[in-house]
């Protein structure tokens, strides 16, 4: 594969975030517009008709006591397929009234409803839309375009069906203004120096398995998936050799373990009890390393793509802080590994 470096990245116009609900996504999301913002860009966040939890986790950002200075870099859009639609239509319906009529008559009405993929099409036309406003000649952001759009998309299957719109809008109509539209965004979408696909997981079978999935339709749409972003991986803090000969706390009921606090509290710790507990959950995180690590190994031998790894952040709450950290702790694993010789695309074991 050939290496991507973390600028190489922010020189796409448009790159997506997707993968299985629950990998990070939007963490990974924001963690790159705050890198980047932090580099001197101006990037576009968008939200694809999903919970808003990327508007309130950048929200976090903005009400921290001291924000970091550069988050006035970053701009939040929620984009919907329907009102894209209806924005669509004012440029061409420029007549006000005419264009009231048109929203408010029952045929638009079924027709929104009843379009398989409409919605999707305009909304991934929308984001074509945002990407031509970049302005690449302006690296400061004078001007104040943004000159990044960064989606965090929908889930594994959702995402995918986003994106096979273009294509099949292309495929539907061969002639006329659909079928133009459809072949610029097409070709925005399929451009490697302009669209790059983040995919984000877990080192984990079942998110490992989706992964494989969502990387092969990324393929089948001729789409360039820029980065693999394993998440929250567990590395061991010891070897097993190192914990032999020390005691074990034996596997007890999650039910027991409050009481057991609570007493704890009140008592001092038994030093023997103490190190028995500890070393329990050193064998534990042993355990989840090795299975990481597998995974891991599985995902970069399949996926003709440079990975990243980022660790499980034990923190007692997970914060503004922390997801500056994941997005530093990425480009700099991008920016660390040096350069290698390209691989033909497709080119797996």
């Amino acid at each position: 594969m050939s290496q991507l470096s973390f600028a190489d990245l922010l020189q796409r116009r448009l790159v997506f975030t997707v993968g299985k609900g629950g990998v990070g996504r939007t963490t990974v999301t924001l963690g790159i517009a705050l890198e980047a913002a932090r580099r001197g860009q101006r990037v576009l966040v968008v939200e694809l008709e999903g919970a808003r939890g990327l508007e309130m986790a950048l929200a976090a950002q903005r009400e921290q006591v001291h924000p970091p200075a550069w988050l006035d870099r970053i701009e939040y859009m929620m984009i919907d397929g329907r009102r894209a639609l209806e924005e669509y239509l004012g440029l061409i319906i420029p007549v006000r009234r005419l264009l009231k009529t048109v929203f408010s008559s029952n045929v638009y009405q079924y027709f929104v409803a009843a379009a398989p993929g409409l919605k999707e099409l305009m909304a991934i036309g929308k984001l074509w839309y945002e990407a031509e406003q970049r302005n690449p000649e302006d690296a400061a952001g004078a001007s104040g375009a943004h000159q990044l759009v960064l989606v965090d998309g929908p889930a594994t299957g959702h995402s995918l069906q986003y994106l096979r719109m273009p294509q099949a809008a292309l495929e539907a109509f061969p002639t006329g203004l659909v079928h133009r539209e459809a072949e610029r965004v097409v070709g925005l979408l399929r451009d490697p120096e302009a669209t790059g696909v983040v995919v984000t997981t877990l080192a984990e079978e079942m998110p490992a398995n989706e992964t494989f999935e969502m990387v092969r339709g990324l393929d089948a749409l001729g789409m360039h998936t820029a980065m693999l972003v394993v998440n929250q991986v567990h590395h061991a803090p010891c070897t097993r050799a190192e914990l032999d000969g020390l005691p074990v706390a034996a596997p007890r009921p999650l039910a027991v373990v409050p009481a057991t606090r609570a007493r704890s509290a009140r008592t001092p710790a038994n030093p023997e009890v103490l190190l028995s507990e500890i070393v329990a959950r050193a064998h534990e995180e042993i355990g989840w390393a090795e299975i990481n690590a597998s995974h891991v190994q599985r995902l970069a031998a399949q996926i003709n793509a440079p990975l990243v790894e980022l660790p499980y952040l034990f923190n007692e709450e997970f914060g503004p802080d922390e997801v500056c950290r994941l997005g530093r702790t990425l480009a700099e694993q991008l920016d660390a590994v040096p350069p290698t010789a390209p691989r033909p695309r497709g080119g797996r074991k």
